[in-house]
């Protein structure tokens, strides 16, 4: 099997050496390049076709939420994993919605970040730190409910698999939970998708918190 390649886009030497070296020890694993501003993780996305890139959010010059809105407009096969030492909300809710598959803090141990490249390289996506999920469903973000016309799109089994995906649960989790197989939770969850018009896990996420609509 061809290991996971992976582009690490850090302006912290310290921080960067300290990831790559923990993603290089990971078997099926390797860190083909590394970039110090947002041109330079652009530039090398492009040359590289990695898995995925591992971005931080604010670097010199273009930042983490440009990189992964460009990507994602051009439609580049590279998952984004961003790890940032930002918590404020905006910040996260506009690199998921530029397109990111999942967002840590620098906070997280270096096996979450090991499990988080793991899963986004083999197309899963929401990947969000649990403290992250807590800040938001604490926040209750109310001012901006979803209308009831467009929950009502959605059957019971729909908003039940709506929920888990907030809730940061993979396929197979959803489906252990739901009693369902995992192909009829992947054909709900694009149904969701659809008629919420997102296009992605983390984007469906940030929907529910931006919605008030997290259960605690």
């Amino acid at each position: 099997m061809n290991p996971i390649r992976i582009v690490l886009a850090d302006d912290h030497p310290a921080f960067r050496e300290g990831v790559a070296g923990r993603l290089n020890r990971e078997p099926g694993m390797q860190v083909v390049a590394e970039a110090v501003n947002g041109e330079g993780a652009l530039q090398l996305v492009r040359a590289q076709d990695p898995d995925v890139l591992v971005l931080d959010l604010e670097m010199p010059g273009i930042n983490g939420v440009e990189v992964t809105r460009r990507l994602f407009q051009e439609q580049a096969r590279t998952q984004v994993l961003v790890l940032s030492a930002y918590e404020d909300e905006d910040y996260i809710f506009s690199v998921l919605d530029a397109g990111a598959a999942g967002y840590l803090t620098k906070q997280e141990p270096l096996a979450t970040i090991v499990e988080a490249v793991r899963g986004i390289a083999v197309g899963e996506s929401g990947w969000l730190s649990r403290r992250i999920a807590a800040l938001f469903v604490k926040s209750n973000r109310s001012g901006n409910r979803a209308s009831n016309d467009l929950l009502h799109k959605l059957s019971e089994r729909e908003r039940e698999v709506l929920q888990r995906i907030a809730a940061g649960d993979s396929n197979m989790e959803i489906a252990h939970k739901l009693f369902i197989s995992d192909s009829t939770v992947k054909k709900h969850a694009n149904s969701v998708y659809e008629k919420l018009d997102v296009a992605t896990r983390a984007q469906t996420i940030a929907w529910v918190w931006r919605n008030g609509l997290a259960e605690e």
